[in-house]
């Protein structure tokens, strides 16, 4: 008999976001987006003009975690956050990590919560520090507070949260640590737009990239993006990449069980040649890119938020907490997979694992399931290879399965 561990997680529900017409409010704030903003945070904070951080100028020449200037960073983020009229929070997660969050609160649903986020601290590393990091990840910033000073005074239904993640280079250290608090908080998080790296097109083909993996609701998050693309005719030629890599911040949200998505420019195809290096600078943007894909992203975050006006051109979110869903992650996996299981109304459940003969290979659960996430590790090692179905039977109610395959 296969060993299961079953842990009760209580937090988020799903949406499905759809887009008939354009809404004044979202298409008042994508016109919004001013391009000249955007590249003087940039500018500001890749070292190319000093700041005033409150002792005179200096300059932030690295925002590389080991080197003075993403602390710098750190306080010039809070600083323009402030400025705008924000309260911050600098969440610490080692002894110098720490992420810069902002809470908008929303008006309608407060405990729902869409994330737009970056990371701010930078490569390369080495002795003599010179890491400028305009593009990979400037350039998310940048819009990430271009976004905050668009939204400050527009009434949204949910909570949006503006993140800025430390130590991303380091293996997206910052971002795994708020998303873990936020599930063990059971805190309800109903969509992430994450940007990495939106300001470089070297051949001009207008080429970018939304990852999204079966996670959640990612590609129902996915679908609002290519909605407010196609209803606000922003000029990219954008590419669905399912299942989304796992190489930046929003992975950090699948793995907690939140749907999220990543925005970034055709890294694989166009790659830009100056990554990781002292030569990553704004003198290397594409500006008409950057600003499109930053009105894309912040577009679609607004969407997912929901404007609190009459919604004039954008679908109710509808049945947000329904009865009952399944997914997973990761999926395909050698080992352990993570099944959430999102309940809406009190019931009993009768959660089983099966074979591809349709036979019983184990129960999950087999109780009474109060509303909200739960979740079910389950140890797909000891299986032989191959294609599993985890079925959940609520009584009374329709079953729901995902699909679980098990690579040799």
């Amino acid at each position: 008999m296969m060993i299961m561990r079953h842990a009760l997680l209580l937090a988020s529900s799903s949406l499905c976001l759809s887009l008939s017409a354009q809404h004044a409010v979202i298409g008042g704030i994508i016109e919004a987006v001013s391009i000249d903003s955007m590249i003087t945070y940039v500018e500001e904070m890749s070292g190319e003009v000093p700041v005033d951080l409150g002792n005179g100028p200096v300059t932030i020449t690295s925002r590389h975690s080991n080197h003075a200037g993403n602390a710098l960073a750190q306080q010039y983020y809070e600083q323009k956050f402030a400025a705008l009229g924000y309260t911050t929070e600098a969440q610490a997660f080692n002894a110098t990590g720490r992420n810069v969050l902002v809470t908008k609160t929303g008006a309608l649903y407060p405990e729902e919560i869409v994330v737009l986020c970056a990371h701010y601290d930078a490569m390369p590393s080495g002795t003599i520090y010179n890491a400028p990091a305009a593009d990979d990840d400037g350039s998310g910033c940048a819009a990430v507070l271009e976004a905050a000073r668009i939204l400050r005074d527009i009434p949204f239904e949910r909570t949006i949260v503006f993140a800025l993640w430390d130590q991303e280079e380091q293996g997206k250290i910052g971002s795994i640590y708020y998303a873990n608090v936020m599930a063990a908080n059971d805190e309800e998080i109903v969509g992430v737009v994450n940007m990495d790296a939106i300001a470089f097109d070297g051949n001009g083909d207008r080429k970018a990239r939304v990852h999204a993996r079966q996670v959640a609701n990612s590609m129902a998050i996915a679908d609002t993006v290519f909605a407010i693309l196609e209803r606000y005719a922003i000029d990219i030629d954008l590419l669905l990449t399912t299942p989304g890599e796992t190489y930046s911040d929003h992975a950090s949200f699948w793995s907690a069980g939140y749907g999220a998505v990543l925005m970034i420019e055709e890294f694989a195809g166009d790659g830009n040649p100056y990554y990781h290096t002292p030569n990553d600078r704004v003198q290397y943007f594409d500006v008409p890119y950057f600003e499109k894909l930053a009105k894309l992203s912040i577009g679609s975050l607004a969407a997912l938020a929901v404007p609190h006006d009459p919604i004039t051109g954008i679908a109710d979110p509808g049945n947000v907490h329904r009865e009952s869903e399944i997914y997973a992650f990761p999926n395909p996996t050698e080992r352990t997979s993570r099944v959430w299981l999102n309940t809406g109304v009190p019931q009993r459940y009768r959660v089983e694992l099966l074979n591809a003969m349709g036979q019983q290979v184990g129960v999950l659960a087999d109780a009474v399931l109060r509303p909200g996430r739960h979740a079910f590790d389950v140890d797909l090692g000891v299986l032989a290879p191959g294609a599993y179905l985890v079925v959940a039977y609520p009584e009374g109610g329709v079953p729901v399965s995902v699909r679980l395959l098990r690579t040799p």
